[in-house]
């Protein structure tokens, strides 16, 4: 079995199209056509069920495509690891962090870095906190700046700063004169919120579950902007982290007095990926920078 025949079959696998993986390959589809045949007759197995033209991934297809896809993902990051080992003051970082957090925070970070290491480019991400765990897990990532809600097998997470959340309410709402509310207080209003697998989601349901209500969801969103903009159209209120860079966008800020109400901002990782010197810089400062401020 030859490395070629894994990447050849690697590649008619996700496409299951000749025609196609072979245009993608730059080989002729005889040459790829008989690799696949020559990979079957080593394995002893078909790999693909075959109906005229067409061809699917069979059951012993499908468990074989589970593996060289985690080879060949294996021989990449091993070549990438070699690279980044030959050049530690260059390299990618790929980081993903909270929505709320690339108006200001991130920037201001990822500057500071690139004074001390100006060669070290970034893959950037936004998205919730369950979907960059999902990127984690993938591998697809080297971090990511988010609010633990969940614990996950396998992912470390270092906590770097806590955020308070706040009631946000429109200029109009007979609570916006007050400087304090309890969540009864508020367990009748209508809900801005973030879409589930957000943090602030989550800790909008735990802090109501705890007095035994469900919170009454109006509208839904994926950006802290809009939940404002809804906010400030009074059509709901919000819970959220007070964000300078967005104004006062017509809402009163209100400091929950009976629970704590915060989210703990850290960074995560994949326990056992391999972690190259650029990164490792990063997060090193990340740490660093964090505990100064």
């Amino acid at each position: 079995m030859e490395w070629q025949q894994l990447e050849y079959f690697h590649t008619v696998a996700e496409l299951q199209h000749f025609t196609m993986a072979a245009r993608k390959l730059s080989v002729a589809q005889p040459t790829l056509s008989r690799s696949i045949s020559k990979l079957e007759s080593e394995l002893g197995v078909p790999l693909f069920d075959r109906q005229g033209r067409g061809i699917t991934l069979n059951a012993y297809g499908r468990m074989f495509h589970a593996r060289t896809a985690r080879i060949l993902q294996e021989m990449q990051e091993a070549k990438q690891e070699l690279l980044y080992l030959q050049n530690p003051d260059t390299g990618t970082v790929s980081l993903a962090f909270l929505k709320s957090l690339g108006i200001s925070r991130v920037p201001k970070l990822v500057q500071g870095f690139l004074e001390l290491y100006p060669n070290v480019t970034f893959q950037l991400y936004q998205n919730a906190t369950r979907t960059m765990l999902d990127q984690l897990e993938r591998g697809e990532i080297d971090f990511c700046l988010a609010s633990m809600t969940e614990s996950r097998p396998g992912i470390q997470w270092t906590e770097l700063w806590t955020e308070e959340l706040y009631v946000f309410v429109p200029h109009s709402h007979p609570l916006a004169g007050k400087q304090y509310v309890t969540l009864q207080d508020i367990s009748g209003e209508r809900f801005v919120v973030l879409k589930q697998g957000y943090s602030t989601r989550a800790i909008l349901d735990q802090l109501f579950s705890e007095i035994g209500v469900e919170p009454l969801i109006a509208f839904e969103g994926e950006e802290v902007v809009s939940v404002m903009g809804f906010v400030s159209a009074n059509l709901g209120i919000a819970l959220l982290p007070q964000v300078d860079e967005l104004g006062t966008m017509n809402v009163s800020r209100l400091s929950i007095a009976d629970a704590r109400c915060e989210r703990r901002i850290g960074l995560a990782w994949r326990e056992g990926r391999f972690i190259a010197p650029a990164a490792e810089r990063f997060r090193n400062y990340l740490i660093e920078a964090t505990s100064m401020a």
